[in-house]
């Protein structure tokens, strides 16, 4: 398996999954342990806020992208996330110590670089969180950038 630093461009502490489980340029599983050090931590809850799941979600789309870019030997790319539709969690808080199962399968893709993910988090088998996320992905990310942002 690709190791996640080759998939994914986020980096500590942004990076909030911990392990590629598998990717496959379509879909991807991922898992993340929380703990006392993760970037959203907060003490009072011994874990994170349940709306990080969406993050979770974003990164573990990162992998698929990054998946298909690493088959055809290209650089990852940047991508965006646009949007959720109809996040639901069964929890009001993703718990230090727990490992979670992170599911993103894509079910639309437009040739603008847009896509359309479910999205899954798992707690021992058991599904917690649901989504669908909206992404972008510019298919010439330097022409992006200085069209945007210069």
């Amino acid at each position: 398996m690709v190791a996640l630093d080759d998939l994914i461009k986020h980096r500590a502490p942004m990076r909030l999954i911990d392990t590629v489980v598998s990717a496959d340029g379509i879909s991807a599983h991922c898992q993340t342990t929380l703990t006392r050090d993760s970037l959203f931590f907060r003490e009072q809850l011994n874990g994170i806020p349940a709306h990080a799941g969406i993050e979770f979600m974003a990164q573990t789309v990162a992998a698929v992208a990054g998946s298909r870019h690493h088959e055809s030997n290209e650089a990852i790319k940047l991508g965006f996330l646009l949007g959720s539709r109809k996040y639901r969690c069964q929890r009001d808080v993703f718990l230090c110590g727990v490992c979670y199962d992170v599911f993103a399968e894509e079910i639309h893709v437009e040739s603008s670089g847009l896509s359309v993910f479910d999205c899954r988090i798992e707690e021992q088998g058991e599904i917690i969180a649901e989504a669908r996320l909206n992404v972008f992905q510019p298919p010439d990310e330097a022409a992006f950038i200085k069209e945007n942002y210069e």
